[in-house]
């Protein structure tokens, strides 16, 4: 039913004198007390490329409870064992092959755009229904293995979702929406950020400090987007292209960072010198940085610092941040690159198109605790695969 293709590939390690400043929101290693030390990322993976849907299918992310143990959420169409073309709303991954039988669209009845997770609960969010145009959303209980779909009677859909790995889960949506759930075992609360804008990504320090993307388009006009930051109670308004009064962070006018409409926010907060480093991946990336819970920010274009998106006239698409020295950010046209610590190294992933031409969208990658990589990425129109990336 699937078909994968296996690749031993060597990346070759490159290191320069780039100062060591990225930081992670998802730490997998030991914090110095002092300086927030990790070790450099592990740039050297056996690579597995699975197609999971052929089109029409669109794939809205993957969690990974361990090494063989993963689902991959969204609207996925395949051939089964009869030839009959066939959709699924997920496949479970459990070290040989991608499934759908674990996966009940009885239940769920769900369509994802984003999925995040913790040690044993998954959330799977984007809209029930597309033809009622309902937001929706999935969960399930690794530990007791049940499924659980939600319908909410706001219309649109839930575009992102963050938790803090304690029970705490975050979604935002269309119109500004926010939705909140405090403990598995708790239900789903309806809150409204200040905007309509349509809000898209979504990552937190901790679950009073989280920060947001929002994005507008208006026909005739630029795109428009917005940066959020939300402690729980008060939301401070960072960027806002669209109506800059009263913005905290100035990253200037004569080439928007954010016009493009796509990318994505990540952020870290280093305790031992309590400093923010708030990632912005779009047009222009940007590592922003401040000390404590000050309003008042420093902005570096990482093109500074050796990502080379811009020079090659392409726009941010995402990052992953799982320690300081080990940040993947991806771009359009199959441009991975990945940060050590040291340098923006490209990783060219076979079975991967890369040759700068092609376009597909990426999902966010998740790493488990023994290193492995799982990412879904289009790789022809509406035809999607799930990398895997075991750490040598």
């Amino acid at each position: 039913m699937v078909e994968s293709r296996l690749y031993n590939y060597k990346l070759v390690f490159l290191s320069c004198s780039l100062v060591t400043i990225m930081m992670s929101s998802c730490n997998t290693g030991t914090e110095s007390v002092n300086n927030c030390d990790f070790q450099p990322g592990n740039r050297n993976f056996a690579w597995q490329v699975d197609t999971v849907g052929w089109w029409p299918s669109e794939v809205g992310g993957v969690w990974a409870f361990s090494d063989d143990d993963a689902y991959v959420m969204g609207s996925i169409f395949q051939y089964d064992e009869e030839g009959e073309f066939i959709g699924y709303l997920g496949l479970h991954w459990d070290g040989i092959r991608w499934s759908p039988d674990e996966v009940p669209i009885s239940e769920i009845k769900h369509n994802s755009v984003d999925v995040t997770g913790d040690s044993f609960y998954m959330v799977s969010v984007g809209f029930w229904d597309k033809s009622d145009e309902k937001v929706g959303l999935a969960e399930f209980n690794n530990q007791t293995k049940a499924w659980k779909g939600t319908q909410f009677e706001r219309k649109g859909a839930l575009r992102g979702v963050w938790t803090d790995q304690d029970g705490f889960f975050l979604a935002v949506g269309d119109s500004g929406m926010i939705y909140t759930k405090d403990g598995y075992d708790s239900e789903w609360l309806y809150s409204k950020a200040p905007s309509e804008f349509n809000l898209t990504d979504v990552d937190g320090v901790s679950r009073n400090e989280i920060y947001i993307r929002g994005f507008l388009s208006v026909p005739g006009e630029p795109n428009y987007n917005q940066l959020w930051k939300y402690d729980g109670k008060e939301w401070y308004k960072l960027y806002d292209n669209q109506d800059t009064t009263g913005i905290y962070l100035q990253l200037g006018d004569a080439l928007d960072p954010l016009n493009s409409g796509v990318g994505d926010v990540d952020s870290y907060r280093c305790a031992a010198t309590d400093s923010l480093y708030l990632y912005l991946i779009s047009n222009e990336s940007f590592l922003i940085t401040s000390e404590g819970q000050s309003l008042s920010y420093s902005a570096t274009n990482l093109s500074a610092l050796g990502l080379p998106l811009r020079q090659n006239n392409r726009t941010g698409l995402g990052i992953d941040l799982f320690n300081p020295n080990d940040i993947w950010i991806y771009g359009t046209r199959f441009n991975f690159y990945h940060w050590d610590g040291l340098s923006f190294q490209r990783m060219n992933i076979p079975g991967i198109p890369n040759d700068d031409v092609q376009f597909g969208q990426q999902r966010k990658m998740i790493k488990t605790s023994n290193g492995k990589i799982f990412f879904p990425t289009e790789v022809n129109s509406q035809v999607y695969v799930v990398v895997q990336g075991v750490s040598n």
